[in-house]
């Protein structure tokens, strides 16, 4: 819920009950008068009906200073978020979609107004950055131009203003330092104020670049490449494709530490290639929506055509590729070892192997609904099938390591079981299962996440260290729970 600045109104998300899947189609904003104590609607009665599609949930909330205006936006998995804007006139509301330009895609609930301005200002992902943007006098049903208020290379992780709306304060990190506070002057001068984590000055920091390539369709696909602190071109390394989740999010072009790779495998020696594949956001609305419908297909050409890419420019070493990625990036995992033999060894975290069993059983299945475009299981078993690497797992030869929370409500432990059942007891793939008791979707406790750290230096050194990745059966090991 958001309180008005006077404390005249208050605006809340509601849903049926406590379920995540009430928030895909089923989620309203309702307003309570504190004056008349009662609560009013402020989207009515089939306004979802001109929706990319009727599984979006709404998300911040954001009051004007004068009182008289309400933001709110609404995501989806697969289309670009919307962003809306209620207003209070002559005691009437009525409730305005605002115009998107440009190529950057809408953070949902980030938006806020500055200062006592009608500008409504939000984060937004443009080609690997994410900025702040402004749209500019939003009134009346109304809007003026739109202004980047963060032109350059920084990534913004959040922002705010102070209560005059002149001085931008964001959460920053560029490709030298992790997130940090720092002051953006209007001419775009950035003030970092603070050093949170001082030991990275001392670090050796990876080489860190953009690199493109022709995907699919004939596509650009835009990709972070990271190499050694040492790296000198001549000798190709050792590289592990690293793959963003979501799929509607994107990789950035900032230093990031943590547990999907990044920093961590070049400081050890391997190239990392993080594509931005079609269904990314940050490319235009066109790039992210041709993923719909086309699952295991599109985006998976686009990852093996930045494989061939890095081997043509002599970054990557043919015979030691590997791949590695979390919920979305874990299914595209088992997809790419279904679909190549490129890969030597794969990391595959929280990962859907069957569409039909990741509607029943998720969290929030509009997500596998939206990219069936429209259907259900039983309506086109055939677009179910041709999503699922379920179906092609005895062209798997690549040695795999599973990971999974326990407790995983988005991708349920029983995809990652069927993968190892299916790996390790019929096909005879070298493979592992970690089973990570009581997390959810994500690893948050700082043992889960360093055991991962070490499950993937010591998988990937296994069988990318050397010219000839070690396949013998008999050196695999039991589940581990």
């Amino acid at each position: 819920f958001a309180v008005s600045p006077n404390q005249s109104r208050i605006a809340m998300l509601t849903t049926p009950d406590e379920e995540l899947i009430h928030n895909e189609g089923w989620s309203r904003v309702d307003v309570y008068d504190t004056a008349t104590e009662k609560v009013s609607e402020v989207i009515g009665e089939g306004w979802r009906s001109d929706h990319p599609s009727p599984y979006g949930w709404l998300e911040g909330l954001a009051w004007s200073e004068d009182n008289r205006a309400l933001s709110f936006a609404i995501s989806y998995d697969g289309f670009p978020t919307e962003l809306y804007v209620a207003e209070w006139r002559g005691g009437a509301v009525t409730t305005s979609k605002l115009v998107r330009s440009g190529m950057w895609t809408l953070s949902g609930g980030s938006q806020t107004w500055r200062g006592a301005s009608r500008d409504l200002c939000f984060n937004a992902d443009d080609r690997a950055r994410k900025r702040v943007i402004c749209i500019n006098d939003v009134r009346n049903g109304g809007q003026g131009d739109t202004r980047t208020l963060t032109p350059g290379d920084e990534v913004v992780m959040s922002f705010d203003f102070d209560s005059k709306g002149d001085v931008l304060a964001v959460v920053a990190a560029t490709t030298t330092h992790p997130p940090d506070i720092a002051l953006i002057s209007v001419d775009g001068d950035v003030d970092r104020l603070t050093r949170v984590n001082p030991q990275v000055d001392r670090w050796k920091l990876p080489q860190i670049s953009l690199v493109k390539w022709k995907g699919a369709d004939g596509d650009m696909v835009e990709g972070i490449l990271e190499l050694p602190p040492d790296y000198k071109p001549g000798k190709p390394l050792p590289m592990v494709v690293e793959i963003h989740g979501g799929p509607t999010s994107a990789s950035t072009y900032n230093l990031r530490f943590w547990i999907y790779g990044r920093t961590l495998l070049p400081a050890k020696g391997y190239a990392l290639l993080s594509p931005n594949y079609h269904g990314s956001t940050g490319y235009g609305d066109e790039f992210l929506t041709k993923l719909i419908g086309r699952e295991n297909d599109i985006e998976v050409e686009d990852i093996l055509k930045g494989v061939e890419a890095m081997i043509q420019r002599g970054i990557a070493d043919p015979n030691r590729i590997g791949v590695m990625g979390w919920s979305n990036g874990g299914f595209l995992t088992n997809c790419l070892i279904t679909k190549s033999d490129r890969f030597k060894a794969a990391s595959s975290g929280a990962g859907v192997l069957d569409m039909v069993i990741q509607w029943g059983t998720e969290d929030t299945p509009g997500h596998v609904i939206n990219y069936m475009s429209g259907a259900l299981p039983w309506s086109n078993p055939e677009a179910y099938r041709h999503g699922s690497p379920m179906y092609e797992l005895d062209k798997v030869k690549t040695p795999t390591l599973i990971h999974v929370g326990g407790e995983d409500p988005r991708v349920p432990v029983a995809h990652s079981r069927a993968l190892y059942r299916a790996l390790r007891h019929y096909l005879h793939v070298p493979t592992e299962l970690i089973v990570y008791p009581g997390e959810g979707h994500g690893l948050t406790t700082y043992t889960n996440r360093k055991a991962k750290m070490k499950w993937d230096l010591a998988w990937f050194g296994r069988y990318l260290r050397s010219e000839t990745a070690e396949t013998d059966e008999s050196k695999t090991t039991a589940v581990v729970n």
